[in-house]
């Protein structure tokens, strides 16, 4: 997306065409939509414009399309999480799914983006990095598994 602001100033110092091309990195189209609107509008100064006002002036096309999506309750979710260890994302998604609230349901895939979106947001999540092979990382959730010595098939309780 243009930037709009940028154009609207080099514009008005009197700049080229060419020269905002170059400067911005836009289209000729953008540079003459910016000063279609700066002649209709009389503008002389960029001070006076606002944000709002060039977002209306120039929209870039997308709707918000989670408008019209029935927004899960992550927290609701996180809590589930953390009060059944066997809780899933899966489940959370299924459960999510299964309401009765009007309007379209996310994915499973962007239900999880919007789940670890909201981890990242309120600061939930330590992500571990490291590179392949070089050491083992352990996962503690879940259920635990019994170790068994293969020649005498007991299995020692630590």
């Amino acid at each position: 997306m243009a930037d709009y602001r940028k154009i609207l100033g080099l514009l008005l110092e009197g700049r080229s065409y060419r020269d905002v091309v170059e400067i911005v990195g836009c289209s000729h189209h953008d540079v003459a939509r910016v000063r279609q609107e700066v002649e209709a509008r009389g503008l002389t100064a960029t001070v006076t414009v606002s944000d709002a006002e060039l977002a209306e002036w120039f929209p870039d096309g997308r709707r918000k399309v989670s408008d019209e999506y029935g927004q899960p309750d992550l927290a609701r979710v996180l809590a589930s999480m953390k009060a059944n260890r066997h809780f899933t994302l899966l489940l959370a998604w299924r459960r999510y799914v299964d309401t009765k609230d009007s309007g379209k349901k996310y994915g499973y895939s962007q239900f999880c983006a919007l789940f670890t979106g909201y981890l990242r947001t309120h600061d939930l999540v330590a992500v571990l990095r490291h590179e392949p092979g070089r050491a083992m990382l352990v996962d503690w959730a879940g259920d635990t598994m019994d170790v068994v010595d293969t020649i005498t098939g007991v299995s020692p309780r630590v």
